[in-house]
């Protein structure tokens, strides 16, 4: 039997090629694919709301480690996007370092860009794996801001 061809959405289409961006630290081309006024939100950590936030929050990101990820799963229902996936962090401190990190993520897209996206992980492996602190002493838990037609 034949295999069928994978048939993606434009929305899901995107979303991978936003995730294959990753590995090239580009945060340019990384915030391209955002909404204005989008936000993201790795859980536990508190939530970057605007574009100036989220850049602000990648440029830590690739100061500490470069990101490749690996897609396992993607499923969409409407304007909502599911991805199964582990992120690889190579620590730029020392790059035989390399930490598999499983995560799931929900994106919200509007007109083709991602409004919201919510990064659910154990920031416990990240942190051990790299050897570093990620969450700042004392964070708060984060909330999750509801938004128009969804959560953000």
């Amino acid at each position: 039997m034949s295999e069928m061809p994978i048939a993606y959405s434009d929305d899901e289409t995107m979303v991978l090629e936003f995730l294959d961006h990753w590995e090239s630290g580009n945060v340019d081309i990384l915030l391209g694919y955002f909404a204005e006024g989008a936000s993201y939100i790795d859980m536990p950590l508190p939530p970057r709301h605007g574009l100036d936030q989220i850049r602000a929050y990648l440029d830590s990101i690739f100061s500490a480690f470069s990101v490749r990820i690996e897609t396992l799963s993607i499923a969409s229902r409407d304007a909502i996007i599911f991805t199964e996936r582990v992120d690889y962090l190579e620590s730029k401190a020392d790059r035989s370092v390399v930490v598999p990190l499983p995560v799931t993520g929900v994106m919200e897209v509007r007109d083709g860009r991602i409004a919201a996206w919510r990064d659910y992980l154990d920031l416990r492996t990240a942190e051990e794996g790299l050897g570093i602190t990620i969450r700042p002493t004392g964070a708060a838990s984060t909330g999750i801001a509801r938004t128009e037609g969804g959560v953000a």
